[in-house]
């Protein structure tokens, strides 16, 4: 598996970017409707080949230790 950072997701189309520690992007297809991703969210993911070239897949969120899912959202109050 390998991680990453959510740069952007379309929630309507259900596709949507990743950043690896490499600083290189990859797509990826949201299969499961019950799941969205959100900018920034720290995910797991394997990389396939797909009709349409390399693709991320089995992309999960990263959880901590409460729970919650791991984003790099700062929160200014």
């Amino acid at each position: 598996m390998r991680t990453g950072i959510v740069v952007s997701y379309n929630t309507i189309e259900r596709i949507g970017l990743i950043k690896d520690s490499n600083n290189q992007k990859i797509r990826f297809y949201n299969e499961n409707s019950a799941i969205f991703f959100r900018k920034n969210d720290v995910v797991n993911y394997s990389v396939a080949l797909t009709n349409h070239g390399l693709r991320a897949v089995n992309v999960t969120t990263i959880l901590d230790g409460n729970g919650a899912i791991v984003n790099l959202d700062i929160n200014v109050n």
